[in-house]
């Protein structure tokens, strides 16, 4: 042979097992034209694997002079379908295959091993023969045997017609009969794992009638097409699936949907062809390899949708799958309501589709961003895309409102600071699309949105100090749990609003709660003089407002505010050192309070877009690109 097989061996075949033996063997018996195939495989024991003997015999063609020659040279395949590297599996597992081949008048024979030389001339005989080829594999390469299943007929007959379906289909389809038979010889039987002498074969019965339907999609392709041939049937038992590509009269498992997808109690077996895929395989038969300039992603969706059209046609749980899904994720994500594929969302993996709903979003907002110009289709677009966007920004602050109901007055007062404002980082207006995500202050009041400054940690450590009251008590930090946002860079000299936002510990004494709201004018005048640039302080106390506190509120004139939980307002004023006032609206906060009301605020704001991106989806169908209109 003219190259070092071991090493051809794993560089073609990285992934071998004992089953590629048998689909080479099989294959080179269907390629030379057999009608009958005959795998005895004899062991002593499955624990004795040097023992084993593989014998493989066809009624085909045989070894020619142009078919040895082939053989004898690697690489050199009989046309764009064979790989003319497949014999060098069979040096993976054994020592040596001892070929005999003959038909009419002439035999051939040879021992294929490392090595081996290619010399086997042809031997005339005066006799007519019986047209048969015989290949005996022995020399187990091995230290053992991985599976029982690699030598069980039962077992290797499914594996078997799932690999050459697409060979056997097309003769059951022409009315070309075939048998491959498959025995074991064995003299130590286990009856735990059934492996014991048994016998099994292959004919054009055991094969699934198969349905043929034709796909089209110019976007891959604008000549060839693509044929899907599909059997689904319901059957005893848990059934079995089977996805996959045809390519060169062989099976290449597919992964459109995981096998998991299928509904137990059924036969599904798809088989897509293409002039797309003809010779497309790697070099051990286990992975498609697309041409340049076929998008994997679009094939895969297109294949994706015609399987799924099919099993929601044929298996009514598949549809009510579908719509039970879709549901979910139309309330959960409204945003990418009408990227989801309808016909596999309850299909394939959950976060594949959603990965798949987000990719195509961001795709078309990635066109849109990056067009210099923007047709009326591309305008209309951009509004649609501004809503889904807002929409998915309004559904993160549920997450957060969920995450804040958890939560209680009795949590640290650091970790609800941290969820309203984060504390110790540094924001700039200019980071707005991602820092918007960071800043929580909306759950106060929505128009805190544009505040965006939070003091780090070492300024922060500054302001505390400077506004810290005499004879307070400190949080869980070891100070006050102040947590502060402005609406600008207080270091600059234009004039900034802040937000300030102090929890109080839970107490029933009314006169330790009001102490508290008297805390906070002390504690604003401070931050005044501290921070000279200061126009406005919007003051929050987040504490227990029990009824005597409300009541007592209430004759001090605060003004209670429409809620589900109770605040409370009041209008102060602070004097500057300069002697301007600053004015310093003040809040009383029940923790409840928070929560519910930004609730309402933003479920009113979310079932509107929801609605909103319900009717679009429904109204237009499948998104489109705005540079495909």
């Amino acid at each position: 042979m003219d190259i070092e097989t071991s090493g051809a061996i794993k560089l073609f075949f990285p992934n071998p097992s004992l089953t590629l033996v048998y689909f080479e063997a099989l294959a080179n018996a269907l390629d030379a034209g057999a009608t009958e195939v005959s795998i005895d495989i004899d062991v002593q024991a499955f624990d004795k694997p040097d023992t084993l003997k593989i014998t493989v015999s066809d009624n085909g063609d045989g070894f020619t002079d142009e078919n040895f020659e082939r053989f004898r040279k690697l690489l050199r395949p009989r046309d764009k379908f064979h790989k003319g590297i497949g014999r060098l599996v069979f040096l993976n597992y054994f020592t040596r295959v001892e070929v005999d081949s003959a038909r009419d008048k002439w035999r051939r024979t040879f021992i294929f091993k490392d090595g081996f030389d290619g010399n086997a001339p042809l031997q005339v005989l005066a006799d007519q023969q019986e047209t048969k080829t015989t290949l005996v594999f022995s020399g187990f390469a091995k230290e053992r045997v991985k599976s029982y299943d690699d030598l069980k007929p039962d077992a290797l007959k499914p594996v078997l017609i799932e690999q050459f379906l697409p060979t056997l289909d097309a003769r059951k389809r022409e009315g070309k009969a075939f048998k491959i038979s498959i025995n074991l010889t064995t003299n130590e039987s286990n009856a735990q794992k059934e492996f014991f002498p048994q016998a099994t074969e292959i004919t054009s019965d055991d094969l699934p009638s198969m349905t043929k339907i034709t796909i089209q999609d110019n976007l891959l392709d604008a000549i060839s097409t693509i044929d899907m041939h599909y059997h689904v049937a319901s059957v005893p038992g848990k059934g079995s699936s089977l996805v996959a590509f045809s390519i060169d009269g062989r099976t290449i498992p597919a992964s459109l949907i995981p096998p998991s997808s299928f509904p137990p109690g059924y036969l599904c077996v798809f088989l897509f062809g293409s002039e797309l895929f003809h010779s497309n395989a790697d070099s051990s038969r286990q992975k498609l390899v697309l041409p340049e300039g076929t998008p994997e992603a679009r094939l895969f969706r297109v294949l994706r949708r015609e399987l799924g059209k099919v099993l929601s046609e044929n298996i009514p749980q598949i549809t009510e799958r579908n719509e039970t899904i879709k549901e979910k994720f139309e309330e959960q994500f409204p945003h990418l309501l009408g990227y989801f594929e309808d016909d596999t969302v309850g299909l394939i993996d959950r976060d594949d589709a959603l990965a798949i709903a987000q990719q195509r979003f961001f795709k078309i907002q990635k066109e849109i961003l990056q067009s210099d110009k923007l047709s009326e289709a591309a305008y209309e677009k951009s509004l649609e895309m501004s809503s889904r966007t807002l929409t998915e920004y309004i559904l993160y602050r549920e997450k957060i409102i969920s995450r804040m109901k958890d939560m209680t007055a009795d949590n640290a007062e650091a970790e609800i600071h941290n969820l309203i404002v984060p504390r110790f980082k540094e924001f700039s207006q200019g980071d707005l699309s991602s820092e918007i995500y960071q800043n929580n202050a909306w759950l106060l009041d929505d128009k805190f949105m544009v505040f965006r400054t939070i003091l780090s940690e070492k300024h922060m450590d500054a302001v505390i100090n400077a506004i810290r009251l005499d004879d307070e008590s400190v949080g869980d930090t070891g100070r006050p749990d102040i947590a502060m946002i402005f609406s600008a860079d207080p270091n600059d000299s234009a004039p900034v609003d802040v937000v300030v936002v102090e929890i109080k510990k839970k107490t029933d004494e009314e006169k330790d709660n009001f102490y508290a709201v008297n805390q906070l004018l002390d504690r604003a005048g401070k931050l005044v003089a501290h921070c000279p640039n200061i126009q406005r302080v919007w003051y929050y106390a987040i504490m227990d407002v029990n009824d005597a506190t409300a009541f007592r509120l209430r004759q001090f004139k605060w003004t209670p505010f429409f809620s589900k939980g109770r605040v409370y307002y009041q209008e102060f004023d602070t004097p500057h050192p300069d002697g301007r006032v600053i004015p310093t609206p003040t809040f009383v906060v029940s923790f409840d309070a928070i929560v519910a009301d930004a609730e309402c605020r933003n479920h009113t704001f979310l079932e509107i877009l929801r609605d909103g991106m319900k009717k679009y989806a429904e109204d237009h169908g499948e998104p489109k690109s705005p540079i495909d209109e």
